[in-house]
């Protein structure tokens, strides 16, 4: 996803040079991995429960050295199927926990 090569709306793939790039949740913007993760509107409640400490995605980000953080991350996109090819059902049920040291 950070190479901006996944399912998101906003990334292109081999099976649709000219996607529409607008995120289909919230119809505002395009549906990037920096919107999708940490500034789309349809996953706050779930967002604030793991990444409440993420901020960025910038290549000095705390996020790329901290363990627990890398970790949150990869339950957010589990949880929430982002970047999940479209046949999988986008919706989740019951987020994890936060990650706790």
């Amino acid at each position: 996803m950070r190479a901006a090569k996944s399912y998101l709306a906003a990334h292109t793939a081999w099976f649709d040079e000219n996607p529409d790039p607008t995120c289909p949740q919230c119809g505002m913007e395009p549906k990037t991995f920096t919107h999708a993760v940490l500034t789309g509107p349809a996953r706050t409640r779930v967002r604030d429960l793991l990444l409440k400490e993420v901020s960025s995605f910038g290549p000095d980000a705390d996020l790329w050295t901290e363990p627990l953080l890398v970790q949150a991350l990869g339950e957010y996109i589990m949880d929430t199927r982002t970047g999940f090819p479209p046949d999988i059902i986008p919706e989740f049920s019951h987020p994890s926990p936060p990650a706790t040291p």
